[in-house]
């Protein structure tokens, strides 16, 4: 049910029909997302895809035919999710279709489903006790890689104070907000947070691998985000929803098994041939991540390691600056945030364009980008207009947020078209 309404809601799916019709913005194909690419959805039939995952995903969530509505959800949703990442920036949404092809191979149906009703589970534990180990294999690679290379790139020092307040302050610059809470005036309580963040990422895997500390690292995890949203404001609901996986069900449900009759696996089932394909499946899906998480590779969908934020930063970031000088010689600078903060898909794509990533400058997203930066500042181009596009570093400090750009590096220049 949960993962199912996570597809459903996320803004990737409701926004794919009009990212079909803007194929000039979807330039940049992921490693992994080639053959995704090469499906060219057009809008009409990325609203089809979008109707038939609506409705496959209310299938789910009721669980009616929940094994046939999921396998029907995940093929559905994926190309429309997959058109998100092609904007520029890879946004870590992956694990949901993990989940769902998953459960479309096991037995979700036997409780709290109507596929369930008047019936009673009558299944070998082990059909039920390998997808659900999987799952938690998957949360634990989420964490995992992103903490070990934050200590093989950058050691302990990631933890220290300095670049903690570092690393908010970048989020805050992107945001164009700032917490409720400056936290970067406590140098101590930043320190404190970095190395609990490292100790809870390299220990989550032990931690859900056994059972007795499994509800421990569920309140740790939903501990973590929930700092994570206050002071960087990353809220990640599409992975720490996945916690129910952690939940004590048996202890919870431990009084109904005690006075109702305990299922039995029904005579003569082979519970090995049964879980087979979600063996399989998942065993394919945890190599391939550990193999991405191995290589650190974060710009890979659908299978990638998740965020690592394992470099030192500096006290500024890079952006687009863009130049105007019109006819008469004024020139007028502007970022296109003057009036709205971006996105962080938006942020991703300024990255991409603009050699951050360590691809080449695009020309043409460049002259695109410059274009819809004027429009969003409401800034009126005359044609003949010369733009000029800066790579420039600003400030990240909040006090230093109005200070002027520093290290500008032309990118391109073009003029205005009538």
């Amino acid at each position: 049910m949960v993962v199912a309404a996570l597809i459903v809601i996320s803004p990737e799916l409701h926004q794919a029909a009009d990212l079909a019709a803007r194929p000039e913005l979807l330039k940049f194909v992921p490693e992994g997302a080639a053959w995704l690419a090469a499906l060219h959805l057009t809008p009409s039939a990325a609203q089809t895809l979008r109707l038939i995952a609506l409705s496959s995903g209310a299938l789910a969530m009721l669980g009616y035919h929940c094994r046939a509505a999921l396998a029907l959800l995940t093929l559905s949703a994926l190309p429309l999710y997959a058109l998100s990442q092609f904007g520029g920036a890879v946004l870590h949404d992956m694990h949901l279709f993990w989940f769902s092809g998953l459960l479309a191979l096991s037995p979700c149906g036997d409780v709290w489903a109507l596929d369930s009703w008047g019936k009673q589970p009558r299944r070998a534990p082990r059909e039920y006790a390998l997808p659900v180990a999987l799952c938690r294999a998957f949360l634990g690679v989420v964490y995992f890689f992103p903490g070990l290379h934050k200590l093989l790139e950058s050691g302990w020092e990631w933890a220290a104070a300095p670049h903690v307040v570092a690393q908010m302050h970048a989020k805050w610059f992107e945001m164009a907000e700032l917490p409720w809470l400056r936290i970067d005036r406590y140098p101590w309580l930043c320190a404190l947070g970095g190395h609990a963040v490292l100790l809870f990422e390299l220990g989550f895997f032990p931690l859900v691998s056994c059972r007795k500390t499994r509800t421990f690292a569920a309140f740790l995890g939903i501990g973590f985000h929930f700092a994570t949203q206050a002071f960087l404001f990353i809220p990640f609901l599409s992975l720490w929803a996945c916690y129910v996986v952690l939940a004590p069900w048996a202890w919870l449900c431990r009084r109904s098994r005690e006075d109702g009759p305990k299922p039995a696996p029904k005579p003569g089932r082979d519970s090995r041939r049964a879980t087979l394909p979600a063996a399989v499946f998942g065993g394919v899906v945890l190599t391939l991540a550990i193999v991405q998480g191995v290589r650190g590779q974060t710009q890979a969908w659908p299978i990638a390691c998740y965020p690592t934020f394992a470099a030192i930063i500096a006290d500024s970031l890079p952006d687009l600056l863009i130049e105007a000088e019109s006819a008469s010689g004024q020139p007028m600078r502007f970022s296109g945030r003057e009036r709205a903060a971006r996105t962080q898909a938006e942020w991703g794509r300024v990255f991409r364009i603009s050699g951050v990533y360590g691809s080449p400058a695009d020309a043409r997203a460049l002259r695109e980008h410059a274009l819809d930066a004027a429009r969003r500042a409401q800034i009126a181009l005359s044609p003949g207009t010369t733009l000029r596009v800066y790579r420039a570093d600003y400030a990240t400090e909040p006090e230093l947020w109005n200070s002027a750009p520093r290290n500008l590096r032309l990118l391109s220049s073009f003029r205005v078209e009538p």
